[in-house]
C-alpha cells in the first residue's frame, strides 16, 4: 500500500515553516514602521495612506495572496475525536458519551429553533391576515356609509 502526501491529495499548499512566518512578520514590522515614518516625514497624508495600506495588506507570509486553503480542504485534515484513543478506556467512554449527548442536544436545539421560527412566521402571517381583514371591513364600511350618506 502506498502513502499519499496529504498536501497534494487535497490540493493544499505546503505548510509554511514557523521560522519563515516569524521572520516574515518581523521583517514586515520593521519595514512597515520605517515606511510610515518616512511617509509621515514627507506629508501627513502620505503617512496616513501608507499606514492604512500596510495595515490592510497584512504581512509578507506566503499564502496571503489568494491561494490560502479553503475550509473544504482543511476539514478532512482535522483529526476525528472519536477515532483517537487517549489510552484510558474510561476517559474514551466518557468522551464518546459526551460527544453523543452534545450531538443530541444540538439536534434538539436545531429542531427547537425551527419550531420557534415557524411559530414566529405563523404569528406574523396571522397578524397580516387580521390587518388585511380589518382594512377590508373598514373599506366596506366606508363605502356603505358613503352610499347611505348619498341617499
Amino acid at each position: 500500500m502506498t502513502s499519499i502526501d496529504i498536501a497534494t491529495a487535497h490540493n493544499a499548499p505546503a505548510p509554511v515553516p514557523v521560522a519563515v512566518q516569524l521572520l516574515s512578520t518581523l521583517f514586515f514590522g520593521v519595514f512597515g514602521i520605517l515606511a510610515v515614518i518616512f511617509a509621515f516625514d514627507a506629508s501627513w497624508i502620505a503617512g496616513l495612506i501608507v499606514a492604512l495600506v500596510l495595515g490592510w495588506r497584512g504581512g509578507f507570509a506566503p499564502g496571503h495572496w489568494g491561494n490560502t486553503p479553503s475550509i473544504k480542504t482543511l476539514i478532512p485534515l482535522a483529526p476525528k475525536a472519536e477515532k483517537r484513543s487517549s489510552g484510558n478506556a474510561s476517559f474514551d467512554a466518557y468522551r464518546t458519551d459526551t460527544l453523543r449527548r452534545l450531538e443530541d442536544e444540538q439536534i434538539s436545539f436545531q429542531s427547537f429553533l425551527e419550531r420557534l421560527r415557524a411559530a414566529k412566521d405563523k404569528s406574523e402571517f396571522d397578524d397580516f391576515l387580521d390587518q388585511r381583514a380589518r382594512r377590508a371591513t373598514n373599506s366596506v364600511a366606508n363605502v356603505g356609509g358613503a352610499i347611505e350618506a348619498g341617499n
